[in-house]
């Protein structure tokens, strides 16, 4: 017994305590060492392993960048932080995996996130670090484009002062007026349209925004739409126009309207 204790004790001062003892074969788990201290006096000799320490806690990594503390912050309204992080280098231009920049975040925030107060204020903040207002997106759109698609009149207008183009089309060939007449909130149409957005423009698929706004029922933008001119003869790919394509009891302009055709 005194002879395997020696050679044990030579074994571990060796190769430290926890390591594989020899002839282990390579990512066989480690035999722990023991002390003479772990044979229980009057046991039969064999050696109790005594209780492992806790392992320590791993560090926690940092949850987030500078850039995406910023982009977070923009997200959810939080004026101060944005503003901090950006004191601390923070680029407001660095763009995410689907090419959205700081400014088109705020743009694309829905109305939950925090009120217009808040959002005009992150937004002018962005703009005047710099930020680019007509940057695309991997999908061809820009903040105006979410902006109106989002019903957020505040921004559209600031972003609109500031010289955003409103005629640029995304990947479907879909200027801001088309999403802002999907987005349901007239105010934001007719402060396009006052601004000179084109009311019989055609995205990919044939469709104007009247066809849009009447396939969707969205009668606030039909009205606006014909008095700015919107031609209700236009076809889509498929031949229809926009009575063809009116939801049912919607469009109520459209169809008192007479026909062009």
């Amino acid at each position: 017994m005194v002879g395997r204790r020696r050679c044990l004790a030579a074994f571990v001062a060796l190769w430290g305590p926890g390591c594989p003892s020899p002839g282990a074969s390579d990512g066989a788990p480690s035999t722990p060492a023991v002390d003479d201290a772990a044979i229980e006096p009057g046991s039969s000799g064999v050696k109790k392993a005594p209780e492992q320490a806790p392992r320590a806690a791993a560090a926690v990594p940092e949850l987030f960048t500078l850039d995406q503390r910023l982009r977070h912050a923009v997200r959810t309204g939080d004026v101060r932080t944005a503003r901090r992080a950006l004191a601390l280098g923070a680029d407001p231009s660095a763009t995410d995996k689907l090419g959205r920049n700081t400014l088109i975040v705020a743009a694309w925030a829905p109305r939950s996130s925090y009120d217009d107060d808040e959002r005009a204020a992150v937004v002018e903040l962005l703009v005047e670090r710099g930020v680019a207002v007509d940057v695309q997106d991997h999908s061809g759109r820009t903040a105006l484009s979410y902006a109106a698609g989002k019903g957020h009149l505040r921004v559209v207008r600031y972003l609109m002062e500031r010289g955003a183009k409103i005629a640029v089309p995304d990947r479907r060939g879909r200027p801001p007026l088309f999403h802002a007449v999907l987005s349901r909130d007239p105010a934001v149409v007719e402060v396009l349209l006052r601004a000179g957005a084109a009311p019989n423009v055609r995205d990919r698929f044939g469709d104007t925004p009247l066809i849009a706004a009447c396939a969707k029922g969205v009668d606030g933008a039909v009205s606006l739409l014909l008095a700015a001119g919107a031609d209700p003869a236009l076809r889509d790919q498929e031949g229809r126009t926009a009575r063809d394509r009116a939801a049912p009891g919607s469009c109520r302009a459209l169809q008192a309207a007479p026909s062009t055709e």
